[in-house]
């Protein structure tokens, strides 16, 4: 039986593109081909690559650990220049001591998008050590609003992390409160997922979606999506943690319209790449 999800055409706007096998990790290695092959075979037109806010998500030499912030950007630069067009790649983030400059945090970050191309800012504050409304984020909150960038801020609570709420929805949306409704809270918020319902911006579906229609069921899924408001929706996986198999007999399962299921794969997801805010939903 055909798959109605797989016919869609598609942007993952949560992917990760892992260039070596580290221990300790549940980034498993997803080279560049590797992804765009399995792009090709789940009709994903284009994914948008997100580093994680880390001096080791890239394999880097000594020199460029120290700078490690341009260097994990000029390599998300590269990627998306040998992928003709594929792969939409997002600026890392760093709060180490010389990034508590806003000055300094603007010149890198225009540096980002102006000379390297990239197309977004990625904020993980879990990996960062601090919650979402840490005043040393505000920078780049600001300098992100300030050239109207697409923003994805990490979103699940979790007991590893001292704030354990650090990257709640609600913290998020009280981070960006007054400052820009166009961003996408990721994970579907992870396990305070109802937040999300009564928040701003987009909200991405990467794993979480998974973990609730195997505790709730479809119908559940269904229900949630569209209390959320189906313009604030963008398909995303967190590819290799997931998998796009993993999501197609989800979509195919629910009952949602044709053109609901467009504003999912890509539609949402055009305009939330222009930097601006989710349209009201019906």
């Amino acid at each position: 039986m055909t798959s109605r999800w797989r016919s869609i055409p598609k942007i993952d706007v949560h992917a990760h593109v892992v260039l070596h096998q580290r221990e300790n990790t549940d980034l498993i290695l997803n080279r560049p081909e590797q992804m765009m092959e399995t792009m090709g075979k789940h009709n994903v037109k284009q994914a948008v690559v997100l580093p994680i806010n880390s001096p080791k998500y890239f394999p880097l030499d000594p020199e460029q650990q120290s700078a490690w912030l341009r260097a994990n950007n000029e390599t998300q630069s590269q990627l998306m220049a040998e992928s003709k067009g594929q792969f939409i790649a997002f600026a890392d983030c760093s709060i180490d001591d010389e990034y508590e400059d806003a000055d300094h945090v603007r010149a890198e970050l225009a540096c980002a998008i102006d000379t390297l191309g990239l197309r977004g800012l990625k904020i993980h504050p879990y990996n960062l050590g601090a919650p979402a409304t840490d005043g040393r984020l505000r920078a780049w909150y600001e300098a992100a609003t300030e050239l109207a960038l697409p923003i994805t801020i990490h979103s699940n609570p979790t007991g590893y992390d001292p704030s354990f709420n650090g990257s709640a929805p609600s913290t998020i949306y009280r981070a960006f409160h007054a400052l820009n409704e166009a961003i996408t809270v990721a994970h579907l918020g992870g396990i305070a997922f109802l937040e999300t319902m009564v928040g701003f911006g987009y909200v991405d579906l990467s794993y979480t979606l998974i973990m609730l229609a195997d505790l709730y069921g479809i119908s559940f899924c269904e229900r949630l999506l569209r209390r959320i408001g189906i313009d604030r929706i963008l398909f995303g996986t967190d590819i290799p943690l997931c998998t796009y198999e993993d999501y197609e007999p989800i979509f195919d399962a629910m009952a949602l319209s044709a053109d609901e299921l467009e504003r999912i794969a890509f539609v949402n997801a055009e305009r939330m790449l222009t930097g601006q805010p989710p349209l009201d939903s019906e």
